[in-house]
């Protein structure tokens, strides 16, 4: 594993805004700021988390990755190309190199195809072999996912197959085309935890054995640790936290950051309990997330006239790891 040389993906200063729309029925609602100016760099051979809860804007940035939608301002590079915009030929060969998992599988899957039918698609639009060297690469793809033998599954449709079969079959599909980088949309959201660490086992294989750079996105913090070299935390669109997995996590410098690992289960443990206690139970009224920090609606330990005024930027406390906090900064 390598995560000190040349970034394999760049996020430079992305920002994704969706537009309220007019009309009778829509209301005077608000534009959405997906993502706000982010930044990032992941390099090769490592598997970054990106962590955040519902409506933080993970999904929205790996579908801008991989172009399922288009950047409002920003620039996103694969091995220093930006792909940014890219239209016909050099998107087809780009998403040759970068593919994506999605939460749902059963969604994914087109349930009139049969596997063989599934995995083998990317070689056909890609136009790679012939009949028989897809059959047997798609033989091997599902051998590397554990759906062992691969001829038990070639002839089967998705209703036919558990959740975790499924999954398997759209990360072998994802993998058919041997990529260079992966997204994972948090795939083990619909799976129970012990088929879940046999899809987390998986993602390690492709990273340990294959060499494949990925992005794990998530909402949880534990599997983020377990199978994370680096973490980044959103929270509505912008970054708090970023750093190695194991001292973001054992060492929290965000208030949301630590909120997160609030929230998670203690075993052993009843009632209220908070290690940190940097969540208000009720948010402040009036805070326009516009002028200050996103989090200080639900920040227990912000500063008034400071957090509520100003947006933090990214600062580096050493050993790689950042922080968009005043109070971490001071």
């Amino acid at each position: 594993m390598n995560t000190n040389g040349k970034p394999v993906l760049e996020i430079k200063d992305v920002s994704k805004i969706y537009r309220a729309k007019a009309g009778f029925f829509a209301g005077s609602g608000k534009d959405v700021v997906a993502l706000d100016r982010i930044s990032l760099e992941i390099n090769k051979g490592e598997i970054f988390g990106l962590v955040g809860e519902s409506g933080s804007g993970k999904t929205t940035a790996g579908r801008l990755i991989v172009s399922l939608e288009e950047t409002d301002f920003g620039e996103i590079l694969l091995d220093g190309t930006s792909v940014t915009g890219l239209k016909g030929k050099r998107l087809k060969k780009f998403r040759s190199k970068a593919q994506m998992i999605f939460q749902d599988p059963y969604q994914s899957l087109n349930p009139q195809r049969s596997i063989l039918d599934t995995v083998s698609e990317p070689l056909i639009i890609h136009r790679l072999g012939h009949a028989n060297s897809r059959k047997e690469r798609v033989r091997e793809a599902l051998r590397s996912v554990g759906l062992s033998p691969p001829d038990d599954f070639l002839y089967r449709y998705p209703h036919r197959l558990s959740g975790g079969q499924r999954q398997r079959v759209a990360i072998a599909r994802a993998m058919v085309l041997d990529p260079e980088f992966v997204i994972a949309d948090e795939p083990t959201s619909m799976l129970d935890a012990s088929i879940s660490a046999q899809i987390f086992n998986i993602l390690l294989k492709m990273r340990d054995e294959l060499g494949v750079t990925q992005l794990f996105i998530t909402h949880s913090l534990a599997a983020a640790r377990y199978l994370c070299d680096r973490i980044a935390v959103l929270y509505h669109g912008r970054l708090m936290e970023l750093g190695p997995s194991d001292q973001v996590i054992q060492n929290p410098t965000h208030p949301y950051t630590k909120a997160l690992i609030d929230a998670l289960p203690k075993f052993g443990h009843s009632g209220n309990r908070k290690r940190y206690g940097t969540l208000l139970t009720r948010e402040r009224e009036g805070a326009d997330e516009d002028l200050g920090c996103n989090f200080f609606p639900r920040c227990a330990v912000a500063r008034e006239n400071r957090c509520n005024l100003e947006k933090p930027i990214l600062k580096d406390l050493g050993n790689r790891h950042h922080v968009a906090c005043f109070l971490s900064q001071s």
